[in-house]
């Protein structure tokens, strides 16, 4: 297969013109952009970043540097050495009071109070709760829940006796009379008074109304 020459001689020179004028177009201003805005910052950088920092370094950098070094740091040394001394010489001071006092007082009564107090309370405690769950709590517990099942066991046989020997019959028998009693006389009913209206009435309507229309009432 024959390679397909991709050089810029294969390219027609009628087209090749103007792709490379609208590159320069298109691709110089923003290189000259970029070159103004590389100059610019060269110029800010040289004329006024590089006096504003030495500024800062000679006006406030180097004192506030010799004020830490010279006015507080010995200060805050020769204060933290200080305190340091009078803190070591009131802990050697009473350090030894204070060991005695905890070896020989504080300990022997903590032991004292926790041997003959605190322990016996807590055994008292213990024991008194002991009892009264397993004697009174548990007891009472077991009771109210055997009662409980009991009263609903009571109650469920109850309820399903008045219903099957007293609710169920008297449903049964108020559907039975109205069935057989209520039921055809109010269908009766309903059927007279039906033929009543279509009967008598609506005759009687309408005779009265043509009687009233002759007359010239209406």
């Amino acid at each position: 297969m024959p390679k397909v020459d991709q050089s810029s001689e294969s390219v027609p020179a009628w087209l090749l013109w103007p792709v490379r004028a609208i590159a320069v177009v298109v691709v110089l201003p923003f290189r000259l952009l970029l070159a103004a805005f590389e100059f610019i910052g060269d110029l800010l950088y040289r004329y006024v970043g590089k006096p504003l920092l030495w500024l800062w370094h000679w006006s406030v950098v180097v004192p506030v540097s010799w004020v830490w070094r010279t006015l507080i740091v010995p200060p805050a040394v020769w204060l933290g050495k200080g305190l340091l001394k009078v803190l070591a010489f009131v802990l050697a001071l009473f350090a030894v009071p204070l060991t005695w006092l905890w070896e020989n007082v504080l300990v022997p009564a903590a032991e004292l109070v926790h041997q003959w107090v605190l322990r016996p309370i807590g055994i008292a405690i213990a024991v008194s709760f002991r009892f009264l769950w397993e004697w009174v709590v548990a007891p009472v517990g077991r009771a109210l829940l055997w009662f409980l099942e009991l009263g609903w066991t009571g109650t469920s046989w109850v309820f399903r006796q008045i219903y099957r020997f007293l609710l169920r019959p008297i449903g049964l028998a108020i559907a039975f009379v109205w069935r057989y009693t209520f039921a055809p006389v109010f269908r009766a009913i309903g059927h007279a008074w039906r033929w009543t209206v279509d009967e008598i009435l609506r005759p009687a309507g309408a005779a009265v109304r043509s009687v009233l229309s002759a007359l010239g009432f209406r």
